[in-house]
């Protein structure tokens, strides 16, 4: 790959109608791509538009710009859509972890930080060490660093109150006099030591990041998990499947939060799919080899890893959530790709559809019902 000299936006539009592009109002191109990422309106879909794709040969033939921003806008929207869903997912996933979780461990306003104390989790590490699932591929770290989970950190409450401005120390304090902090326990004393900081799971988890609350979950006591996994309508035969599904919908929450090209979404090579998860949704996987870095071994192995497409990690994210929003900004696409786009040697809807992972549209309106 070779570092590309900078380029004016008048120079980029230049270099576009020499390939053939047609732009009808040059001043309508200048303000929308001075407002918006060039690879994401015109590198991260050429290859769609261009006559051939993949070959280096960069022409167009009946493609002009109002296509590109036709392709962006939609992506634009599906990535807006999928990011209230994953919201969603995440917000109920929360709620379960701390509702289980205190109807086990927290049940009276003296054990409320029982959440903090390691004996209530599995230190899978001691338990399984390298046998634990996966533990060669993604979850090294995970099994290795159990001590360093945020929750058993000796300064995780006065950071939570100190960087959290919506927990407020008058309200989440209990008198010294009618509080002792349980044994294994996180505490910190407020004004002068007369009062002990008290927050609940379920306030304290809305801090985590979703790398946090994965972790948690592979931490999670059986009885616990298995009630967690209830609330998502998976019996206890199904945890490992469970956790590998928050593998792959971290990768698709990452990709929404960078703002990145939804359309193009693939999980990471460093992420293996686990056979259960591809057997119970009829995944198509993609199997490249590559290098990539183990945690477990401190190094580069070659691997066969199983990569996603978007099509089937929707599929992934539907065990769990209505996708139905997904349906509308992709129907006034292809609609509107067949009424604008000028069809020649190559189907745009075919091609848009083929790199999200199914050619098939009524696999999509399946999928979104």
């Amino acid at each position: 790959m070779s570092i590309k000299p900078y380029k004016t936006v008048t120079e980029q539009k230049n270099i576009l109608l020499s390939r053939g592009l047609t732009i009808l109002d040059e001043t309508f191109f200048e303000d929308y791509i001075s407002r918006n990422n060039y690879f994401n309106v015109i590198n991260g879909n050429e290859d769609l538009l261009l006559v051939s794709q993949g070959t280096g040969n960069k022409f167009y033939d009946t493609a002009n710009f109002d296509d590109f921003v036709r392709l962006h806008k939609f992506d634009k929207k599906l990535s807006s859509n999928l990011t209230a869903i994953l919201h969603n997912f995440e917000t109920k996933l929360k709620s379960s972890i701390s509702r289980n979780f205190c109807k086990r461990y927290c049940r009276t306003p003296q054990h409320t930080m029982q959440y903090t104390n390691k004996a209530n989790y599995v230190d899978i590490n001691t338990v399984f060490g390298t046998r634990y699932t996966l533990y060669y591929d993604q979850y090294g770290k995970i099994v290795d660093d159990f001590n360093d989970f945020v929750f058993f950190k000796s300064s995780f409450l006065y950071s939570l109150i100190k960087y959290n401005d919506f927990i407020d120390e008058n309200i989440f304090s209990i008198d010294s006099t009618s509080y002792t902090p349980p044994t294994g326990c996180n505490s910190y004393t407020i004004y002068s030591g007369r009062k002990h900081a008290v927050v609940p799971i379920w306030v304290a988890i809305e801090t985590l990041d979703f790398g946090a609350l994965q972790r948690c979950c592979h931490y999670l006591t059986s009885d616990v998990i298995n009630d967690v996994m209830s609330d998502f309508n998976l019996s206890p035969t199904d945890r490992e499947l469970f956790l590998n599904s928050l593998d792959v919908i971290r990768e698709l929450r990452n990709k929404c939060a960078h703002f990145s090209l939804i359309n193009r979404f693939c999980t990471s090579l460093n992420v293996k799919i686990l056979p259960s998860l591809i057997n119970k949704l009829g995944l198509n996987p993609m199997e490249p080899s590559r290098r990539v870095y183990v945690h477990a071994l401190n190094r580069r192995v070659l691997k066969n890893s199983a990569k996603l497409n978007l099509f089937d990690t929707l599929k992934v994210l539907g065990m769990y959530e209505d996708l139905s929003s997904l349906n509308k900004p992709l129907k006034n696409l292809i609609y509107q790709n067949n009424k604008h786009f000028k069809k020649n040697t190559y189907d745009l809807n075919e091609r848009m559809l083929g790199r999200m992972g199914n050619t098939d549209y009524k696999e999509w309106k399946k999928l979104f019902s």
